[in-house]
């Protein structure tokens, strides 16, 4: 074999070798890319739900306390992060949050109602109480949904059934549903 048939044939192989080196870099980059957008999207949607499930339990809590000003504050905190949520994240919490946006802008309304203020409520102040249980049931909906999202297993709603006080003397006297605050 000649010399030039040699050098053409270890060039080939190089060009060769060099190719699929470039190939596997470039798509091992590609993957690294993607894995990394994935982890800054999940931990960006973490901080997310965060704060709208942190803001929307101030607002449930300024609604029942019946303070005005705190009731105004929570729904423009809340809201903020509602409109985000649509944004970014995934349908099944996008229809979960806008159920528990919905029942707290009921309950915010209602609050206003209670207040003397005028409420565009489609309810009386009659229903308040239902409608402050209804959005605790939202919340864990849209719980749910975020850890299905997160890529959490498992429910964290409480059963049906739940009674913190079971095996303690308060236990009989606590039952019922456990989104049903007692005076």
């Amino acid at each position: 074999m000649s010399p030039y048939a040699s050098a053409a044939i270890g060039l080939l192989g190089t060009l060769i070798g060099g190719t699929v080196a470039g190939y596997v870099s470039l798509r091992v980059a590609r993957q690294a890319r993607a894995a990394a957008e994935r982890s800054w999207v999940r931990d960006n949607r973490r901080d997310l739900y965060d704060r709208l499930l942190t803001s929307a339990q101030q607002l449930l809590i300024a609604c029942e306390e019946d303070d005005g000003e705190a009731v105004e504050v929570a729904y423009r905190s809340f809201f903020e992060a509602y409109g985000v949520v649509q944004t970014v994240a995934q349908r099944p919490v996008v229809d979960a949050c806008r159920i528990y946006a919905y029942r707290l802008l009921e309950l915010v309304e209602l609050s206003r109602r209670r207040r003397g203020l005028e409420s565009r409520s489609r309810f009386g102040p009659a229903r308040f109480g239902q409608v402050a249980q209804l959005v605790r049931r939202a919340r864990h909906g849209a719980i749910d949904a975020m850890r299905g999202d997160l890529g959490l297993d498992g429910s964290a709603r409480p059963p049906e059934s739940f009674n913190p006080f079971a095996g303690t003397e308060l236990e009989a006297e606590y039952g019922g549903d456990p989104y049903t605050r007692r005076a």
